[in-house]
Formats: structure tokens, C-alpha cells, sequence
């Protein structure tokens, strides 16, 4: 149905980079919780 134009280990590779930023993010996320947090406790 559809031709792969790119080889099994760029799949691999996309799916890598994908699960990485996904973790980036919610570390991201995660600490911008945390600081926000702090900051509503100061004042």
C-alpha cells in the first residue's frame, strides 16, 4: 500500500528522537510546576 522510502533505522531513529522530547517536555513540565509552586508560597 505504501513504499518506504527510508530504512528501518531512520524509523528507529524518529521513534527515538520522538520518546525524547516527549520526556524533555514533561520534565519541562514538571519543573515549571514546581517552580511555579515555590513562587505562590513566597508571597
Amino acid at each position: 500500500m505504501f513504499e518506504q522510502v527510508v530504512g528501518n533505522g531512520a524509523n528507529l531513529f524518529v521513534i527515538i528522537i520522538a520518546v525524547l522530547a516527549g520526556f524533555v517536555g514533561g520534565l519541562s513540565y514538571i519543573d515549571y510546576l514546581k517552580v511555579k509552586k515555590e513562587e505562590s508560597g513566597k508571597h
